[in-house]
């Protein structure tokens, strides 16, 4: 749970800031400086997010995968790891190329950690700066995507089916299989 809340708050944080960055005014030395600052706190997040986002699918791929509330509903369950899975994916190859895209490039605006303003074996070329920015842009399409499909599994579990799956992410108790048979009222 840690992992995914805090991977939320890092990419929530990071698209705020690059949509924020873009809207800033840069004709002067002063908002130049006021838009590189954001930007570097972009780049910054985005970089934390991306260790985030390796550790979280490596706990996912280490731990045992909880039990679907809905075994019969298979098209829903193969949909929810169709849109994990590009989750995960978009979650690691937008800083990634983000990071790329800084490290080929002359790096405007410095992410804020003591490395990764160069990386190894990428050399500053335009093409590949092109080729990262684009790969970045597409993977945000994704990732934009993803969360809004993942925000909408999770709305549907809590408003429509009204079972533990909600529960289960925010208390990290488990809760029982559900079926989606109706338990036989006792009464009767």
């Amino acid at each position: 749970r840690l992992f995914h809340w805090f991977g939320a708050l890092l990419i929530l944080t990071a698209i705020a800031l690059a949509f924020y960055a873009e809207s800033l005014p840069r004709g002067t030395d002063a908002e130049v400086a006021r838009a590189a600052l954001v930007y570097s706190l972009h780049k910054t997040i985005g970089i934390t997010s991306f260790a985030t986002a390796l550790g979280r699918i490596c706990w996912a791929l280490a731990q045992p995968k909880p039990a679907t509330l809905f075994p019969a509903r298979r098209l829903e369950s193969w949909a929810a790891a169709i849109t994990h899975w590009s989750l995960y994916a978009a979650m690691l190859i937008m800083p990634a190329s983000g990071w790329l895209f800084h490290a080929s490039t002359d790096g405007f605006a410095p992410i804020l950690w003591p490395f990764g303003q160069s990386l190894p074996m990428v050399p500053k070329s335009t093409a590949l700066a092109h080729l990262f920015r684009a790969i970045h842009g597409g993977s945000a399409k994704l990732l934009y995507v993803s969360i809004g499909l993942h925000v909408i599994g999770a709305l549907k579990h809590a408003l429509i089916d009204r079972d533990g799956t909600l529960a289960r992410m925010l208390t990290g108790r488990p809760q029982a299989a559900a079926t989606d048979t109706p338990e036989p009222n006792p009464a009767l």
